[in-house]
């Protein structure tokens, strides 16, 4: 009789671990919020923002889903993890959502469009002889950008045809001695028009047309420009 009681008190003993040991595995269990896998995923993609603009939907997308997922952790921390994963997520998102934008902004202003070869204006002054230099030449009906200032005129708007010209003093101070190849007459492409910017670095891109015979013409300057990029 006391076996039984004894191998009766064994098997409830056993039961219990067995019980306790599965309700401890289903608690320490978590689902691992998918938000935030997704969130780096997308953020990963939007790495490619620095080199296709579309791209930076992703990095957004990222930020969208990372803050969802923090949202369902938040509501159920017991039930699901990931929280580390998802903070790097939305970190990384946010950081290439700001950089990749800041980086197309600053290839837009400040970098030549492809198929542009930049092209200061130091390099296109003439030679001991007053004129135009071989390498200048060759550019004749090339696609350049350059960066200058707009001569006042009396327009403001709606303007069509201006003179590009490679310093404020040269704007504001011109004489008739003044160096020809220091400016460019700019006339932009049919329908195109651009505002006056007073004092301000412009940068303009366009078809360069070089006259080496400019001082055989009287009122005549070495260069112009048909151009379809004002920045």
């Amino acid at each position: 009789m006391k076996d039984v009681i004894f191998d009766d008190a064994l098997k409830g003993g056993y039961t219990d671990i067995e019980v306790a040991n599965q309700v401890e595995e289903t608690v320490d269990y978590k689902q691992v919020a998918t938000l935030g896998v997704e969130s780096l995923v997308a953020a990963i993609f939007g790495i490619l923002g620095f080199f296709w603009k579309p791209f930076i939907i992703a990095s957004l997308l990222g930020l969208v889903l990372g803050i969802l997922a923090k949202r369902k952790i938040m509501r159920a921390p017991d039930e699901i993890s990931g929280g580390t994963l998802t903070t790097v997520a939305l970190a990384l998102s946010g950081v290439l959502f700001v950089t990749s934008i800041g980086w197309q902004a600053y290839s837009f202003y400040y970098s030549a469009p492809p198929g542009y070869a930049v092209l200061p204006f130091d390099n296109m002054a003439l030679d001991k002889d007053g004129k135009v230099a071989e390498e200048i030449l060759a550019l004749d009906g090339h696609k350049v950008y350059i960066e200058g200032y707009m001569y006042p005129t009396k327009q403001h708007a709606g303007i069509e045809n201006f003179t590009l010209v490679r310093t404020l003093g040269h704007c504001q101070f011109c004489s008739p001695g003044t160096n020809p190849a220091d400016m460019i007459g700019v006339t932009m492409e049919r329908g195109q028009t651009v505002k006056f910017r007073a004092n301000k670095l412009v940068a303009v891109g366009g078809v360069l047309s070089v006259n080496p015979d400019f001082k055989d013409q009287p009122g005549m300057i070495p260069y112009t420009m048909k151009a379809s990029v004002f920045r």
